[in-house]
């Protein structure tokens, strides 16, 4: 279930909250209910997952008990990912505090780990409900913020509405656009096999391109459309003008940083390659394209 409204800390004193120090400190989060997570995708690890189990028996947290993840993207993984595997899953409330949480990772029940260099390898799909409270924005940082409207981007070349909403800007209802385009998508395709595919676009260079350089999720996503959709035009998917309007967004708003070696090796360990070839969602197409490594060198140098 998701709702909008305002998050109110004591509806929640009955239940176990996890969040990192920085969302602590600025909320006046703390208590002997309230566990901390390092910030950002340094939480993403077995280890973390395992300790945040681990404080789960210590709280004798049951199948009953709830739990309220309160932070960005980062922290709803490693929550959601934990919650899904203590005692076969216990009750999760996801409240997003950054824009890519908001309109994105919050949504759709995916949850995810890093393992070395490859970026959400291991994972479920975890039911979780989601409280969207818009006043969080005001905190976020002009870094922080820029990185939502990379993955907004997104959103924006998938659906007419939501670019339409995009100029309006009226955040509120581009969140609400958002969330429930990708809603519609995940329930009825939950687990990832068909439809909600799309919602990958831009994310096969992007994480690779944001594990390699450290650059922030939005901005590697952004750089991920910006380099994706030269392949999609190469393959005669969408038009050149199509690839001059979009890029001409996305610089924009970001600066534009080159491919290396590295990306390709981390492309190759994505989860939605098949049969040795990188898998790839362009504009025109709700289904993967799956490309070699020399293919998508060729493609991105000719």
């Amino acid at each position: 279930m998701i709702t909008y409204g305002k998050f109110n800390l004591s509806n929640y004193a009955d239940c176990l909250i996890v969040t990192d120090e920085k969302i602590a400190n600025l909320y006046n989060i703390s208590g002997s209910n309230v566990f901390l997570l390092p910030r950002g995708e340094a939480a993403k690890t077995f280890e973390h997952a395992q300790n945040l189990c681990r404080w789960f028996l210590q709280q004798n947290l049951g199948k009953d008990g709830k739990v309220v993840a309160v932070g960005g993207g980062s922290i709803g993984d490693t929550v959601g990912f934990a919650c899904s595997i203590y005692k076969r899953g216990v009750s999760l409330l996801h409240v997003p505090t950054t824009l890519i949480a908001q309109i994105d990772s919050s949504i759709g029940g995916k949850t995810a780990l890093d393992i070395d260099d490859t970026k959400n390898v291991v994972g479920s799909f975890y039911q979780a409900d989601t409280l969207i409270d818009v006043s969080f924005l005001g905190t976020l940082s002009k870094k922080r913020y820029f990185d939502g409207l990379g993955e907004l981007l997104k959103y924006r070349m998938l659906s007419p509405t939501i670019d339409k909403l995009a100029h309006s800007n009226n955040m509120e209802s581009i969140i609400k656009g958002c969330v429930t385009y990708k809603d519609e998508l995940c329930q009825r395709d939950f687990t990832d096999q068909g439809p909600r595919n799309v919602l990958n676009f831009g994310h096969t260079i992007g994480h690779a391109m944001e594990l390699s350089l450290g650059i922030t999720h939005g901005h590697a996503v952004a750089l991920g459309i910006y380099y994706e959709i030269v392949i999609a035009h190469k393959l005669g998917l969408c038009t050149k003008q199509y690839v001059d309007k979009w890029q001409r967004e996305i610089t924009n708003l970001f600066d534009i940083l080159p491919m290396n070696n590295k990306m390709m090796q981390i492309m190759q360990q994505d989860k939605k390659n098949k049969d040795g070839k990188i898998a790839f969602i362009l504009p025109t197409s709700f289904q993967p394209v799956y490309l070699t490594q020399q293919q998508i060198i060729d493609l991105l140098d000719d």
